[in-house]
């Protein structure tokens, strides 16, 4: 766990971007409360609706590309475990619906006394649904941390109710810990998008109504965001945050696409939170228009030199620990370039794949990076990390 949090600290410290935001700018979009509301639970308002209520990307992907464009009595039903099913080609709507739920059935073992599959498409017309999430907040029991508030030992309570099967005050703990965190400590941006939801999501393939919630909160995020995307750069980072872990990221390649079309501003400034996303739905040409290589590069640079000043300093508090921070911060440099080079490959850059390479040469001398950028000067893109 160490090594991962580590891992997530260093993403907040090496991400690559196209530009450097000031010391200001960082405070006030990293270290702020992204939803400083006097109701912290309005998170949980915006009911997912339509395509954005399937649950996985499969039951999503089901949908758009079979059973939507199929004609004739056709059902969609669906669990809040994530189970699915759908059927087409009944000789009714009431045929058509009794199949789909015993279909459900059968891929909802585990949930069907507790959460029961339901209907929520009948030949192309979306259900409404209920606002799920008021009624799990109801029947959680009220948490509040003993004072001095302690956030490690907070998650750490919290993992420890999932070995007790305590869910619901599991689940208690990990809403308090995204809504008033950064309240506590306003360093935790990290953890809160990283540790912090991937907990969330962990609970929640064991107890769903923890991923029932996490889902209020993509979609609350996404409406914020579709409101006024303009100096957000945190609640982007949350959202795609959100999806990676509820594994939807196909849900931010979408928005990205959004915003190239309607706010190509904001896009340029937050493409770096995006790379990875565009990079597995395959968005080769996307990506590419907002390739800036030598101020990529360039930032790469920067912080892998940062990082090995901060190693050889000891600036985060002991010997090992800072060679650890390192040693991250030297395979993000590996894969950040490698991915880079493979990206103006795969776009046929040709001169500035070679400028880049033979500059990337200059900077780290090791056999796992070079390993990497040759297959990368053959188009082989890095396993993402």
């Amino acid at each position: 766990m160490q090594q991962l949090l580590l891992l997530g600290l260093a993403s907040l410290f090496f991400s690559c971007s196209g530009t450097t935001p000031t010391s200001s700018q960082t405070a006030a979009q990293e270290g702020g409360s992204q939803h400083a509301f006097e109701n912290p639970d309005v998170i949980f308002e915006n009911i997912p609706q339509d395509v954005d209520s399937l649950i996985t990307f499969k039951a999503f992907d089901a949908y758009e590309n079979k059973y939507k464009n199929l004609s004739g009595f056709k059902s969609f039903a669906q669990s809040e475990s994530g189970a699915w099913a759908y059927v087409i080609n009944r000789d009714s709507q009431e045929e058509a619906d009794l199949h789909v739920l015993e279909s459900c059935k059968k891929y909802n073992v585990r949930f069907n006394d507790t959460y029961p599959c339901s209907l929520i498409n009948i030949s192309n017309k979306w259900l409404d649904s209920p606002n799920r999430a008021k009624e799990i907040l109801g029947s959680l029991p009220k948490f509040t941390p003993e004072t001095p508030i302690d956030l490690r030992k907070l998650r750490s309570n919290a993992l420890e109710d999932l070995q007790t099967k305590d869910y619901a005050v599991a689940l208690s703990k990990r809403i308090w810990f995204h809504q008033h965190a950064l309240e506590v400590d306003e360093h935790y941006s990290a953890v809160r998008l990283s540790y912090g939801i991937m907990d969330w999501a962990e609970l929640g393939e064991i107890y769903p109504p923890a991923k029932t919630l996490l889902r209020y909160v993509a979609s609350y995020t996404k409406h914020s965001l579709m409101n006024d995307p303009k100096d957000a750069y945190s609640l982007i980072h949350e959202y795609v945050s959100l999806n990676r872990v509820l594994e939807r990221t196909d849900q931010s390649m979408s928005f990205f696409k959004w915003l190239d079309k309607h706010h190509p501003d904001v896009a340029i400034k937050n493409f770096h939170i995006f790379q990875d996303v565009l990079i597995k739905h395959e968005q080769y040409s996307l990506y590419n228009k907002y390739l800036s290589p030598n101020v990529d590069f360039s930032q790469m640079v920067s912080n892998y030199v940062w990082a090995i000043d901060a190693s050889e300093k000891v600036v985060y508090g002991d010997k090992k620990t800072s060679q650890e921070m390192l040693a991250s911060a030297t395979k993000t440099f590996i894969y950040n370039v490698s991915r880079l080079v493979a990206m103006l490959v795969i776009n046929e850059r040709s001169e500035e794949t070679k400028s880049i390479a033979a500059k990337a040469k200059l900077e780290l001398d090791s056999d796992e990076f070079m390993t990497s950028l040759n297959n990368a000067l053959d188009g082989e893109l890095p396993l993402a990390r």
